[in-house]
């Protein structure tokens, strides 16, 4: 996931308007330890987190797959909760860069600084509007399975007999 972790990265840095740079951070990983150096680190708007990461195996006869399910915000900050119009801005902008992200990412599969999307599906894409007035944020929430083949080995150095 390390490779998948630092695609999403290079697209968040590519996008204009997320525009992610190692000085201002447009993109966290909230899976990881990486939670707790954000939260004292500045984020900038808007915003593209990696929620969450999953892993499940489908014994299949000739190509057993592993499939990852993720979830993924894109976020935007409106300050006034009652602006009703820039809410639905916001959230249909946020959508739309979701969207670029799955079709960034199928045409990224013949790149082959980023091998690891070469034989992924994106399978179960679903986009669902989120909100948090507490924080004053909106955007949708981007959740999909990848899946891969997986090399069915065993390293016989992992055991003593």
């Amino acid at each position: 996931m390390k490779d998948f972790t630092a695609y999403v990265e290079y697209f968040c840095s590519i996008h204009k308007q997320i525009a992610h740079t190692k000085d201002k951070k447009h993109f966290v990983r909230l899976d990881s330890q990486e939670l707790s150096q954000s939260l004292t680190t500045v984020l900038y708007f808007p915003v593209v987190t990696l929620e969450k990461l999953t892993a499940s195996y489908s014994d299949q006869v000739d190509s057993p797959l592993k499939t990852r399910h993720i979830e993924m915000l894109f976020l935007d900050k409106v300050p006034d909760p009652g602006d009703f119009k820039k809410i639905e801005e916001i959230q249909s902008e946020m959508e739309r860069i979701a969207e670029s992200f799955i079709f960034k990412t199928k045409k990224m599969k013949r790149n082959p600084a980023f091998s690891v999307l070469r034989n992924l599906r994106l399978t179960n894409v679903e986009i669902d509007y989120v909100s948090n007035i507490a924080t004053l944020l909106w955007g949708v929430l981007l959740s999909f399975d990848l899946e891969t083949p997986i090399m069915e080995c065993i390293n016989d150095n992992d055991f003593i007999n």
